[in-house]
Parts: C-alpha cells; structure tokens; sequence
C-alpha cells in the first residue's frame, strides 16, 4: 500500500535563516513591557512594524518551501518531491540504500517527529543522499516497508551490559571527547543563536564556577580543573545517553541497530556494503584491554551529524571478538606479520616533540617579555604539556603493535591515530589504493610509510609508520597489490 505524506511541521523552522530567533526576542521583550494604555498597542506596532515585515516575509518564504516538498513510498521505493515552479523528483529503490537511520531528539520525540536519512554509495562525500524530516506514524511505516524488503531470518542480536556500560563509560570517557561533545553542541546551537550570545553565555557560566572553586584553588588551577572535569562529565554522560538500551541484530543481509535514552535512533545497514570492521581502543582502553566495535559503511556515523560509526559499545576484548565471530563470520581474526621496524621508533616521537616545543617557545617568549605573568603562564605552559606527554605514551605503545597482516581475503592494518588505537580489518575488494612512501630519513635506514586507502563515502586513508621497506614489498607483491611508489614524504 502507497503512503503519502508531507514533512513534519518542524521542518518549517530549518528553512528560516538563524537570525529568525534573534528577531523574536526584541518583539517579544517590547509586547512584554507594554502599558495598559489603549494606545499602547498601535505605537508598538508603529515602531515594530518593519521588523515584522521582515518576520512574516521569513516564514511566507519558509512556508513555500515546506509546502514543495512532499514525499510518497511503497513496499519497493521512496520517491520524493520537490518544487512548485521547478519540479524535481528522486526515487531511491530500497535495494539500493545501504544506510537508512532515523533518529529523534528528545524535543522531536515530544513533538512526534523523526529526522530520516538515506544513505546509497552514490553519495557524495559524508551527506546523505535524502533528508527528511517525517511524522513519527510515517517514519515508523517507512521503516517497516524498508525493514520488510530485507531477508527476515533473525540470526544473532547482542546488547551490552549496562552496569558494564556504567562502569566502562565512567572509567575510560576522554576529556578531550568532552570538548568536541561541547564544540558540537555550541555548533548546533548556531543554527539558532547567534555566536556572540553563545559565548557570552559559556564565559558567564565558566565565570560563576571558577568564582566558586577559586576560594579553595587559585583561578588558573580552578579554571583548568573546571574544563578538564566538564569536559570528562559531558562525555560520560553522552555515552550513556547515546548507547543506553543498545541493541545489534544481524539478519542474513543486514545489520539492525537501535540507541538512545531520551534520543531515540535506528539504523539499518545493509551487510554486503559495508567496507570494514575498526577495533578502536584508548590507551586506558588497550591497557584494560577494553574496547568498541565500529563499522565503515555509506551513511552510518557521519561526522555530518555529530555521529559515530559503532556497532558494539565499550565492552571486553572478549566480547568484541565474539560479536565479530558471530555478525562478521567473514572477517577473519586479526594477525599481524610485519611490524614497524626499530630503527624507526624515533620517527614516533617527532609529534609529540612538536606539541611540547611549541608551548615551551610560547613560555619562554612570554618570560622574556612579560616576566611580571609568570605566576599565571607557567601553569597554563605546564598543563597543555599534557596532550604531548599523553601522546608519546601513545605512541610508545604504538610502536610494538603497529603493523599489517593477511588472512584469507582480509587485511589487517594495526596502527595509532593521535590517541586512540585502531585494529583494521579490510577485505582485499575493498582497498582502493595502497601507496608506499619514503622520507629523506627514512630512505637513509631502509624504511617507509604505507598508505592505504580503503572504499568508503569519505576519505578513508590509514597510515601505517616505519616499516621496512624490503618487507612491505615483498609482503604486497606476495598478496597480490598493485602499488604506487613515492619518495614524496608528504
């Protein structure tokens, strides 16, 4: 049975420009204060009356917009309309999406609306192909129409353990997450506020709590402290909200998810397009042996949307490796055969060495000309350290795991992005291009970079540090890859 439908009203407001709001508050404030007099309201409309022009011109334009938009679907596709004096339509046949999430805030959940992304591999870059904001009642059939063109046969569904979600979350949450969880948050906010409200509003509120912590701590220490623990704070509570009532169902052709605690979200995937499996660990993470499971697939954790691509929480090692036996029978175990060589363990400081140089040349420069700011640079010099103190940490690490291997059809890819571990598994169809790269230093020892990208909406590229050259041939050319060759370091 064909549905037919228009956007839900919401999508009314995403069509006004962001200073719509800004026009409102002094509208609003100027009714608010009029007198009783009975005059009152004709002087407010004398002087307020282009503002509402301008006002009603906004949504009159908003309105036309939301009323050329109207979408229909079946058992077989979805076709959407757009246009009054252009007319355009696109019909997506459900066998071709390979993503298809809808997710719901907690203010669209009020109101009854969900937000409808679908996603084919004729995307382009991270958007999804079709973005519609539906009715919940029409998202719902839409759902089932889709989930009902998929093979329905249940073969596996796993949920995390909350305690363990708890536990984990509290444990390994990253204040650095925090803080682009807050840049995020202030970003979509944009959309409505203006940036100088934002920041007015963030600098008062941090203002009032360095006040209140600085009795006991002095400002500098209690303004670090009060970043370091909101930032942590708002990640944690973000992982909960997110993955709270996770739950992964495989069928034989395609991968079910649902999340969210007060947003709700669900996904579908279809199975034969997703491009890899991402073991991602911290360095907490690693030493805990503690990990999640994430997905490369059209569509699905879009940094667009503020998403993440995870298909298993953070849970055990263990727990991991049975969800992939059992949703990726496929994807073998991950086995490394050529590791970085030691005569490269140096190359994996040279970052962390830049991140301490430049605070450290910023200190001294500061010193010679300012000394009387000593008190106040030397702690704030001492505590952006920390990011270049943590990465060689990482890095350390990352020099006795990073490496490649082969099995089967699949490689492995082991290797370090800032501070978090990555354990790729890729089947061979899915590598795109692998290039090998030397830097003047690196030619001197016999070693190089491997580069390698794999199929994916976006740029996908893995770069594999300091292994020796001879081997990482002879390892491609045994596997049968075709190569680029490059002395170009960058």
């Amino acid at each position: 049975m064909e549905s037919y439908g228009r956007q839900h009203l919401l999508r009314l407001f995403s069509y006004t420009t962001r200073y719509f709001w800004l026009l409102l508050i002094p509208l609003a404030r100027s009714f608010y204060s009029l007198s009783f007099e009975i005059d009152a309201l004709r002087v407010w409309l004398r002087g307020a009356w282009l503002d509402l022009l301008v006002l009603a011109a906004i949504i009159c334009f908003a309105w036309i917009r939301w009323l050329s938009v109207w979408f229909s679907f079946d058992d077989e596709k979805i076709v959407l309309k757009k246009g009054i004096y252009v007319y355009s339509e696109d019909t997506v046949y459900y066998s071709n999406i390979t993503t298809l999430s809808i997710k719901q805030g907690f203010l669209y959940r009020l109101l009854g609306a969900c937000t409808v992304y679908i996603a084919t591999n004729a995307g382009v870059f991270d958007r999804a192909d079709v973005t519609i904001t539906m009715r919940r009642a029409d998202a719902d059939r839409f759902y089932s129409a889709v989930k009902g063109s998929r093979e329905k046969s249940l073969n596996y569904s796993i949920s995390p353990n909350k305690l363990r979600l708890i536990l984990f979350s509290l444990l390994f949450s990253s204040a650095l997450s925090g803080v682009l969880i807050i840049v995020a948050l202030l970003l979509e906010t944009g959309e409505v506020f203006d940036r100088q409200i934002e920041a007015r509003i963030l600098l008062d509120t941090l203002t009032e709590a360095v006040n209140r912590v600085a009795i006991y701590l002095p400002p500098i220490i209690s303004l670090i402290i009060i970043v370091l623990v909101g930032a942590w704070a708002m990640s944690f509570i973000n992982n909960l909200f997110i993955y709270w009532g996770f739950v992964l169902t495989k069928c034989s052709d395609s991968l079910y998810v649902k999340s969210g605690l007060f947003a709700r979200n669900r996904h579908i995937m279809l199975r034969s397009k997703i491009n890899y499996i991402d073991i991602k660990q911290s360095f907490l993470s690693k030493v805990f042996n503690v990990s999640s499971l994430h997905v490369s697939c059209s569509g699905y954790g879009t940094k667009s949307r503020n998403e993440t691509s995870v298909v298993l929480p953070i849970t055990t090692r263990k727990e991991v490796n049975g969800a992939i036996k059992e949703v990726f029978p496929e994807y073998p175990h991950p086995k490394v055969e050529i590791k970085s060589d030691p005569r490269c363990y140096g190359g994996f400081y040279l970052l962390p060495i830049v991140f301490a140089i430049l605070p450290a040349a910023g200190f001294a420069l500061s010193y010679y000309f300012l000394p009387d700011w000593y008190v106040v640079v030397y702690p704030a010099v001492a505590i952006t350290m920390i990011p270049a103190i943590w990465l060689a940490l990482c890095n350390t690490l990352s020099m006795f795991i990073t490496g490649l291997g082969m099995s089967g059809d699949c490689l492995t890819m082991r290797y370090s992005k800032m501070f978090t571990f990555h354990t790729i598994v890729a089947p061979k169809e899915r590598i795109a291009k692998v290039v090998i790269r030397q830097s003047p230093f690196q030619r001197i020892g016999g070693a190089c970079s491997v580069i390698i990208y794999t199929n994916s909406d976006s740029a996908s590229r893995h770069y594999i540090y300091g292994l020796r050259l001879d081997r990482a041939l002879a390892f491609f050319e045994r596997n049968g890859f075709d190569l680029y060759y490059s002395e170009n370091p960058r």
